[in-house]
């Protein structure tokens, strides 16, 4: 990973063995699988251990081998990682029913990653009045009903994805964070508005990581940057492999 570079990792669960889930559970700390045992269902239990295992799994890709990491959350509510020597890596996680994500970035870089299920049974423009701010929902009227669905979750997704980025409540903040989509041929134009939107370069992606999901980035540096910040996309692997640290 250069000084610039965010690495997005996803995978999905509904096809994980017993085995893999096992894998999974013995990267967790002992706090982590505790919560793990007191899921009512099993597949929240499931997308649970496969959204920490992973994370793990990718830190430690960064780092160059397992290890045991440790998580704090600031006054916010915000997660990080505890201890080391010298700056440590931010990061963000995600866990919808059947798909879970983490994105990965150097210190100094504010990141935040959602996705989401498109096919859940959701009402677009309620959700929206509530949660959208005003040029949000006055752009998803005259779609028709399948493209004010799409461009729906797209916006949710970006505005879920700064809001954990900034440490900010979710969803009290949602209303205050403005995104514009612009369609531009094949490309997206992503405009932003919203708290801290002058103080700092935000880089953002829309990414479709399997059918019926949709997964978005947002990310900041918080310092000064020697080169614009860049995307990586890395496949998840099919098995978790890494042992526990020690």
């Amino acid at each position: 990973m250069t000084p610039a570079d965010v690495r997005v990792v996803w995978r999905a669960t509904s096809t994980l063995t017993t085995d893999d889930l096992d894998r999974a559970l013995a990267m967790l700390s002992d706090d982590e699988r505790e919560r793990h045992r007191r899921f009512r269902f099993p597949e929240d239990a499931r997308d649970y251990a496969a959204a920490h295992a992973l994370l793990r799994a990718s830190l430690s890709a960064l780092a160059g081998r397992p290890s045991s990491w440790r998580f704090v959350r600031d006054a916010r509510g915000k997660p990080a990682l505890a201890g080391g020597c010298g700056p440590l890596p931010s990061f963000s996680l995600t866990h919808t029913s059947g798909m879970v994500a983490c994105a990965v970035a150097p210190p100094g870089v504010a990141v935040g990653v959602d996705v989401e299920c498109v096919d859940r049974d959701v009402d677009p423009e309620r959700l929206a009045s509530r949660f959208f701010a005003p040029s949000e929902f006055a752009a998803l009227a005259p779609l028709d009903d399948r493209a004010r669905r799409e461009r729906f979750f797209d916006l949710w997704t970006l505005k879920e994805a700064v809001v954990k980025a900034l440490g900010l409540a979710v969803p009290a903040s949602l209303p205050s964070v403005a995104f514009e989509i612009v369609e531009r041929g094949s490309e997206v134009d992503i405009r932003y508005g919203g708290p801290l939107a002058g103080g700092a370069c935000w880089t953002f992606a829309l990414l479709t990581p399997a059918a019926g999901y949709r997964l978005a980035l947002a990310a900041a540096a918080t310092v000064a940057a020697s080169a614009p910040l860049t995307i990586s996309v890395v496949p998840a692997p099919s098995t978790v492999r890494l042992a526990p640290g020690p």
